[in-house]
């Protein structure tokens, strides 16, 4: 921070080709914490985003294989952060919600306050808007649902607007726990209760299980998800990839599926047990 109360950020900027941004991995958005923004212009993908290790998040960008055309890093100085994620985050509307930012006037009545930003899931990547499009598909009135990975609790909120008399909200990072709660909270949402745990250490079970993750985290954690979901119950999945879902598929061989919704590269699906 200088003498005059402004602190210094690095803003990196990626070139990549368009719709390429698609791609990006879920795991990237541990490393810039404070929010990826995307654009496109006519040929090209440009991707924004404040990230607090560099290194790391370029590490983690050419382990999963995301091609980038370019590169530029820019030292700004900001009096407060906040000037960020008004210049970039825009109201934006997802299966007939609006998705707005806590300074927003006159909110509409369907609309699901998310201060942008703070973790996975401001209702802009694709494995989000497959979710929020499946879970229109069931009626969530008076179950228990289970938030796997809350992210920013987007989905969490989203349950109980559908009716869910309780939903449980879990992430193993300390940071999405937090930024779930304030987005509860500025929800004015009662019924949620958020837990900082692994999925291997959940315990309980839900008429509805959420699980927006991916394809390395249903490999991992795929038995401890099933076992997590009441009889007759169901499984919302997505995170991951056409090209992995048969992977994904292996992990819930005793389910079956009884709907897709797919949005470019991602895809999702409604799992129920085999009887």
């Amino acid at each position: 921070m200088n003498k005059r109360g402004s602190e210094k950020y690095y803003k990196l900027t990626l070139i990549t080709e368009k719709g390429a941004e698609e791609y990006l991995p879920e795991e990237i958005y541990k490393y810039a914490k404070k929010g990826i923004w995307i654009e496109e212009d006519i040929t090209t993908g440009i991707i924004k985003c404040y990230p607090e290790d560099i290194a790391s998040f370029l590490r983690v960008l050419k382990d999963s294989g995301f091609k980038i055309k370019g590169l530029t890093i820019e030292e700004e100085e900001i009096p407060d952060y906040s000037e960020i994620t008004k210049r970039y985050f825009k109201t934006i509307t997802v299966c007939g919600i609006k998705i707005v930012p806590p300074w927003t006037k006159n909110k509409p009545v369907s609309s699901i306050i998310i201060e942008p930003g703070m973790a996975f899931g401001t209702g802009r990547h694709e494995s989000t808007k497959i979710m929020m499009k499946l879970m229109q598909r069931i009626d969530f009135k008076n179950k228990d649902v289970m938030d796997m990975g809350c992210g920013s609790g987007i989905l969490a909120i989203y349950a109980s607007m559908l009716g869910a008399e309780r939903v449980v909200a879990v992430d193993n990072d300390p940071d999405a726990v937090l930024s779930a709660k304030k987005n509860i909270d500025l929800n004015g949402l009662g019924n949620i209760d958020i837990v900082c745990a692994n999925i291997n250490d959940i315990r309980g079970l839900s008429n509805i299980i959420l699980a927006n993750l991916d394809i390395r985290t249903f490999q991992k954690y795929g038995e401890n998800i099933k076992n997590r979901i009441k009889r007759e119950g169901l499984i919302i999945i997505s995170g991951i990839l056409r090209k992995e879902k048969k992977q994904a598929f292996k992990e819930f061989e005793d389910f079956k599926c009884i709907a897709e919704e797919c949005k470019n590269a991602w895809t999702g699906m409604i799992l129920k047990p085999v009887s």
